[in-house]
């Protein structure tokens, strides 16, 4: 087996060396990217969940040269973890490099891999900026050097421009078709830009050069973003089982990978396990614990779950986490504060920007459970289209138009989900409101039935939804 080599630096490294190149199994270690992964939006999300839109995927690794901190951001200031330096002093390493030698655009990519690390560990989107303008740096010095390309398609990645890094990757291959993090990145981005028979092209390249639990747990993606729920539990169980254990935050993540996907195929059970174990490996993993908090809400568990989702909130405010939050403190009635909670996503909602890039699709779902729709929020579902043609792009206009009442439109909308081979639980709850609401009782009570027999793949709010349509409310 052929494994990809990337060129890095650490501060542990000699100083004055130039480049060097990372061992096989630390290369193909760093694809164990995206999926997921940046915004989990229904997925893989900046908190990226494992099947659905990578908006929130918990910022799940995203491809890049610099490998995951071993442990998460916890290790204690001045240990080494896994032979390299805890991150901030990583960063005071290379911020010291930059500021004595401007134009080292070595140093330059180092310090914006570092930054976009920490950014990962931290949910910190303003860190993922950082790192794009130090990276832009280095590549104003040296336009063609392929790692910074490669750095640059990563954390483009991260706040949702996956056009911009495909046009990465692509460049990077056009030099060098062997590239495996390259190939990674793209397999990754045309799956969000709703290109599954590219992105699997892509996945299929990377099997011939570097296969392993990078390769599995994206492999899982793409099983569950085309019906496949099951096989997609299967290929994360795999990814699991051959993951590094040495590396708790790698450890952790795939953990994560199995938690979600079993949670989107309806298994609590295992979704537990995984979420807890990705938490044993790192407590303050934000996915993990909103993971949690959705099987115990699904478990009738509602003091915990809103403990867990507010220690979530409490590390990083993220639209979805909210919402949840809020939706389960209305069920226990606490209008106050539920009302809380939604006034910080409307907050989000406002700042635009990166947010909005990155939290697009969650706000958007947020207002239609929550205000309905209105023209400025269809307008908003079809640019989020525009920019991602994929299956939950299609369904959020469905969704949108649903509740602006345009049925027939709404039904042409599933319709374009489904031709992705797209299945999930969400997708079969809203095929079957729009049913029901065209006059076809018996499919869309059959469809509704169906979501809800995923458990906790649908979210309270959904499920209480679904559960009213079935009844005839």
């Amino acid at each position: 087996m052929t494994h990809a080599t990337i060129p890095t630096l650490t501060p542990t490294a000699a100083i004055g060396t130039r480049a060097r190149s990372a061992g096989p199994g630390r290369a193909v270690g760093f694809l164990a990217a995206a999926l997921v992964v940046a915004g989990m939006s229904y997925l893989l999300g900046p908190v990226v969940r494992p099947g659905g839109d990578a908006a929130t995927r918990p910022i799940l690794p995203v491809p890049g040269d610099v490998a995951p901190l071993a442990g998460g951001g916890d290790a204690p200031a001045g240990a080494a973890v896994d032979g390299r330096l805890p991150i901030a002093d990583r960063l005071a390493f290379w911020a010291a490099r930059v500021e004595a030698a401007p134009d080292d655009f070595l140093s330059l990519v180092q310090l914006g891999l570092v930054e976009a690390e920490q950014a990962r560990l931290t949910l910190d989107l303003d860190g993922y900026q950082r790192a794009l303008a130090v990276i832009d740096r280095s590549l104003a010095i040296l336009p063609s050097y392929p790692p910074t390309i490669r750095a640059r398609g990563s954390v483009r990645y991260a706040l949702h421009d996956f056009a911009g890094a495909l046009a990465d990757a692509d460049t990077v291959l056009a030099a060098s078709p062997s590239d495996a993090t390259a190939l990674a990145l793209s397999g990754d981005a045309q799956l969000e830009l709703g290109r599954p028979n590219e992105g699997a092209a892509a996945y299929g390249r990377l099997a011939e050069l570097a296969p392993g639990p990078w390769l599995d747990v994206r492999l899982a993606r793409l099983a569950s973003a085309t019906g496949e729920p099951d096989r997609a539990l299967v290929l994360a169980r795999k990814a699991l089982d051959a993951a590094p254990s040495a590396d708790p935050g790698e450890a952790g993540f795939y953990a994560y990978a199995l938690g979600e996907y079993a949670r989107l195929a309806g298994d609590a059970a295992i979704a537990r396990t995984g979420f807890e174990s990705a938490l044993a490996a790192r407590p303050t993993d934000v996915a993990a614990l909103v993971g949690l908090a959705r099987i115990n809400a699904y478990e009738g568990r509602r003091a915990e779950a809103i403990a867990g989702l507010r220690a979530a909130s409490a590390i990083v405010p993220q639209p979805e986490t909210l919402a949840l939050l809020g939706d389960l403190l209305t069920a226990g009635s606490d209008a106050a504060g539920a009302e809380g909670a939604y006034k910080t996503i409307r907050f989000i909602e406002d700042l635009g920007s990166v947010q909005g890039a990155v939290y697009d699709r969650q706000l958007l779902r947020f207002e239609l459970d929550h205000s309905g729709a209105t023209s400025t929020t269809l307008a908003a579902a079809k640019a989020s289209l525009a920019a991602r043609p994929d299956s939950a792009g299609h369904d959020l206009m469905a969704w949108a138009l649903y509740r602006l009442g345009r049925y027939e439109e709404a039904a042409g909308e599933i319709r374009a989900a489904r031709a992705y081979g797209a299945d999930d639980a969400r997708l079969r709850f809203h095929d079957g409101a729009i049913a029901l609401a065209r006059g076809d009782r018996d499919a869309g009570v059959t469809l509704a039935r169906n979501a809800l027999a995923s458990g906790p793949a649908l979210d309270e709010i959904e499920r209480s939804e679904a559960a009213r349509l079935v009844e005839g409310k």
